[in-house]
């Protein structure tokens, strides 16, 4: 696969709706040309050199659930409906989110190149009910037809990435929390009397890590399907914070480490899902966590003034890759495989089924902050 062209240079250009239909009549009017893109076993658009769609099969429109009509002069991360595209000067491939999008990177170093480019890319869209990430294998090739034209074909390949992320996390997480279970119940063979109720109870606090784990996927899995049950009762936030703290103040994660219930303001009672709420601040404690030196410590907090939010908070600032893909699920710094799943399944959580919105900040000055912001 070919380097990246960085996308912030994409040209920003565009031709009118008018001449796009023209281009449109001269392709479908050219023999065999929409029967080869109806032929393509997967969705597939042509683009002019502006990369807008000029033609495309009935696949892609069966996938996009949108008439040939409505994207005609579309880039293609407009057409998808991607979250980012109207932050550019010129739309789709024009803003600081695509310069690592695999979509615009694919058609810019074909049209450049004159070969065929094969990558993935992850897209985030907004599908009315909340946004969702869509893994794509995209293939862009370039032909001459009065002009030059790329033929840009996607596969949706969400399932095979899923399967990946939620593989990932059981044998990775999952094995390593059982092994330590393992290890501790070794040891108590061995160990004076004196010592072993602390082990006891820490044997204890590694299994309760590893049923939270396995429920974590379970819960991921479901909410993606949609199946995700919400129980709303009246919660006390304050007894959420401590229980999230104690939950992780013990996890190998946090050795070294410090977390701290800082602030509680206002009416600590809110109505939610007490189990999925200590679900999505358990991800993003444990994420902090992640991210922090020892000595550093980890903030929890709880204001009510109109609108409930939670925040937890560390020291250390995201690198500018992280802060611009940081609620992908596929995306990670730790493995190409991508383990980083906990800010992407916090965010679907608190947005589909909580109700409420998942942002952040971040800075060297700051530190990284992550609010969760509920319906009271």
């Amino acid at each position: 696969m070919a380097d990246p062209i960085p996308t912030c240079f994409a040209p920003a250009e565009r031709k009118p709706l008018e001449q796009v239909r023209e281009e449109h009549l001269r392709i479908v009017e050219t023999p065999h040309i929409q029967v080869l893109l109806e032929s393509f076993p997967t969705p597939a658009m042509i683009l002019n050199e502006c990369r807008q769609i000029v033609a495309a099969n009935q696949k892609l429109c069966r996938f996009l659930n949108r008439q040939l009509n409505e994207v005609l002069g579309m880039r293609p991360g407009e057409a998808f409906n991607c979250i980012h595209w109207a932050g550019g000067s010129g739309g789709c491939g024009t803003t600081q989110f695509c310069e690592t999008c695999g979509v615009v990177d694919s058609i810019l170093n074909s049209q450049q190149k004159g070969v065929q480019d094969i990558r993935e890319s992850t897209i985030t869209v907004e599908t009315g009910k909340g946004s969702e990430a869509i893994d794509l294998q995209v293939t862009a090739a370039n032909f001459d037809l009065d002009g030059k034209l790329t033929v840009f074909s996607i596969n949706d390949i969400s399932d095979q990435k899923r399967r990946a992320v939620l593989e990932r996390m059981f044998f990775h997480d999952v094995l390593n929390t059982a092994a330590g279970v393992r290890g501790l119940l070794e040891a108590l063979t061995t160990m004076p009397e004196k010592q072993r109720d602390e082990t006891i109870f820490l044997t204890y606090r590694m299994a309760d890590f590893l049923v939270d784990e396995i429920a974590g996927g379970r819960n991921l899995a479901a909410a993606e399907r949609g199946d995700l049950l919400v129980q709303a009762a009246s919660t006390d936030a304050r007894k959420i914070l401590q229980n999230v703290s104690e939950l992780y103040v013990n996890h190998p994660v946090s050795r070294g480490k410090n977390i701290i219930i800082t602030e509680v303001t206002g009416p600590c009672i809110i109505t939610t899902d007490k189990a999925l709420l200590k679900r999505v601040l358990g991800n993003l404690v444990k994420n902090a966590l992640e991210a922090s030196q020892e000595g550093e410590k980890i903030t929890l907090g709880f204001q009510n003034h109109g609108s409930a939010v939670f925040y937890v908070h560390n020291e250390s600032a995201m690198p500018e890759a992280v802060r611009l893909h940081v609620f992908r699920r596929s995306f990670s710094t730790k493995s190409p495989v991508g383990r980083g799943i906990g800010t992407y399944s916090a965010k679907l959580i608190t947005e589909r089924y909580l109700g409420g919105s998942l942002s952040f900040t971040s800075s060297k000055e700051h530190g990284t902050t992550f609010s969760v912001a509920l319906p009271i």
